[in-house]
């Protein structure tokens, strides 16, 4: 039998190599959430006002970031209500936090998006459709200009013709049965 002993190096220079990232991550963690949430978005806002008291149009970046940490908290706190229904063996797709964890999964495209931006396709404007609503819109009516209007105005020597006269609406004729009825009152 073959021995790999001789291709495994000694792994203590990884380990600590690994030990030292894992501490600054580490702390990193520990100053972001050594203090409550409201402190940090307090944080956040305030600083977003100091930037726009120098640049009225500066970017909002940290209510940005604001709006990531709230949305990363809702969605921690509901997948933990998650795994605890899981592991009491109820069927959390069934349970409103399975709509309330959509929801706030639905946000992270919108972040997404907000923070990067992409250029969106610019709409085109159907000039045939447009013609089509624009002449449904107006009818058949039909725009004469001001000399027309004027000769329009003047008397006419030909006689104008005569409109057929409206004939009032006929009564309806009652039915057998509603004479009848009417007869034997």
């Amino acid at each position: 039998m073959a021995s790999y002993a001789h291709t495994v190096g000694d792994p203590s220079g990884i380990v600590s190599k690994l030990e030292k990232e894992l501490d600054s991550v580490d702390q990193s963690v520990k100053k972001a959430f050594d203090r409550p949430l409201n402190e940090i978005l307090k944080d956040c806002e305030s600083r977003d006002a100091t930037a726009r008291t120098d640049d009225a149009d500066a970017p909002l970046q940290h209510r940005l970031s604001a709006a990531k940490s709230l949305v990363s908290a809702s969605y921690v706190y509901l997948d933990a209500i998650w795994m605890y229904l899981k592991s009491k063996g109820v069927d959390p797709t069934t349970h409103p936090v399975h709509r309330e964890l959509e929801r706030v999964q639905a946000y992270f495209p919108k972040l997404k998006e907000t923070e990067h931006p992409q250029e969106k396709p610019k709409q085109r404007v159907d000039g045939d459709a447009v013609k089509r609503m624009v002449t449904a819109a107006t009818g058949t009516h039909t725009r004469f200009d001001d000399s027309h209007a004027v000769d329009s105005l003047k008397p006419s020597s030909k006689p104008a013709k005569e409109r057929p006269t409206e004939e009032p609406p006929r009564k309806k004729s009652k039915s057998k049965k509603a004479k009848k009825a009417q007869g034997s009152v």
